[in-house]
């Protein structure tokens, strides 16, 4: 097993994702899926502003949404909703008194509310009762039975399970007493996509012999592929970031009326649900209060019905088929569009961004065939929603296909996404 860098990483205070750091790489991991997000890793300058751009040592999310980093003797304090500095960075012996001021390996905020600061073999407790560093200095192996001897990083997953890494490894701790549970520790490759590998932009894209390879499949058959790892894909209902009932890949439940005509079943036995069963269940997802700030995932402890796959594709293609008919009325070029471009409309008409209003920008370009103008103009608002972020990237990758489909000559019809032409 080859040695890996020395990672960090911490779970967004959403539950929705975690990110991991290495050097001056980071990635995404999606919390749900249980994977890294397409597209990673990615160069930690260019997409956190005013970051440390490389060689984070820890990072602690905070019970008010914030995430403070380390790195040496220096901490600071993030926003990562809104990608901007709250405060520093200051040396840790002014942000932290009592701290191991020289720097530290790993931080983790404990259910109970107190945070475990570890460096070398050692760690300390921060009281989240009295705000307080506890300035006693305590032998690692003495308090968490089993675990490694020095910990590189350390995060608590919003199934309550902690998790440690070193190295090659990592372990699960028990949540009540901090040992090591059993058949752990594991190799680090349990995560897809840890080891954090080269820059994605480092790794050269196959190119074949006579050009560029795109699939012929539709943009009907592809769009639910396209989507998934930028809504989701919950079979329950739960609240968007806006507070709205949704489901599916990103499907608006708008009324329990809605609900009641999807067939969902019950989650433990798949038996049909009741029209009242439907309709309570949208309510109290509905009613449920801080569930929308809690994140997508906050629902899957309180949902008793789910929808099977096979009503979740049709409820996509059905969605689809809607937004297809507007967008082919309203663009009269539509059916000469690049297939890439056309995809690009869907992403943006999928978020209820429709065209005749908001996009004059966009709608003119894209009438006159300027893909790479189009492009500029794509950019959806991630105002409170910062989840639109990897949207935004994958429809500006589309819309400059297209610019390179119309340029070089490719074949329109051909999907080229996710490759970049």
């Amino acid at each position: 097993m080859t040695a890996v860098d020395k990672l960090c990483g911490f779970v967004a205070p959403s539950g929705a994702k975690a990110y991991f750091f290495t050097g001056e790489r980071y990635l995404r991991y999606d919390v749900e899926a249980d994977r890294a997000d397409e597209g990673y890793p990615l160069a930690i300058a260019d997409q956190w502003p005013g970051l440390f751009e490389a060689d984070i040592d820890a990072a602690l999310p905070w019970s008010d949404g914030s995430v403070f980093f380390f790195r040496g003797d220096q901490c600071l304090s993030y926003d990562i909703e809104n990608g901007v500095v709250l405060d520093g960075p200051r040396p840790i012996a002014e942000m932290w008194p009592g701290l191991f001021e020289s720097g530290i390996d790993a931080a983790i905020l404990w259910g109970s509310g107190n945070a475990y600061f570890f460096s070398g073999e050692e760690y300390q407790e921060f009281d989240g009762a009295t705000g307080m560093i506890d300035p006693e200095v305590k032998p690692i192996a003495d308090d968490w039975p089993g675990a490694f001897p020095r910990i590189e990083t350390a995060l608590w997953w919003p199934s309550g399970n902690p998790y440690i890494f070193s190295g090659n490894e990592y372990a699960r701790l028990d949540p009540d007493d901090g040992s090591v549970a059993a058949d752990f520790p594991r190799p680090i490759e349990d995560w897809p996509g840890l080891p954090i590998g080269p820059l994605a932009e480092d790794v050269p894209e196959p190119v074949a012999p006579d050009g560029p390879t795109g699939s012929a499949r539709s943009v009907r058959d592809f769009f639910p592929e396209f989507s998934a790892p930028l809504e989701g894909r919950l079979p329950y209902l739960y609240q968007d970031v806006k507070g709205l009932v949704t489901t599916g890949v990103g499907n608006l439940v708008d009324s329990p009326e809605e609900a009641a005509a999807l067939p969902f079943v019950h989650k433990d036995t798949g038996t049909p649900a009741t029209r009242a069963e439907i309709v309570a269940e949208w309510h109290r997802i509905k009613d449920a209060p801080g569930l929308a700030q809690k994140g997508h995932l906050a629902a899957k402890a309180i949902h008793t019905l789910e929808l099977p796959d096979a009503a979740i594709d049709e409820l996509v293609r059905k969605r689809f088929d809607v937004n297809e008919a507007r967008l082919s009325a309203f663009f009269p070029g539509w059916a000469d569009w690049p297939a890439d471009a056309r995809l690009g409309a869907h992403s943006i008409a999928w978020t209820g961004s429709f065209f005749p209003t908001r996009w004059p920008g966009f709608n003119a370009a894209a009438n006159a065939g300027r893909w790479e103008e189009a492009a500029a103009q794509s950019h959806l608002r991630e105002d409170g929603n910062p989840g639109l972020a990897p949207r935004n990237r994958a429809n500006l990758r589309l819309f400059r296909n297209a610019a390179a489909v119309v340029g070089r000559g490719l074949d329109r019809s051909l999907i080229y996404y996710p490759a970049a032409l």
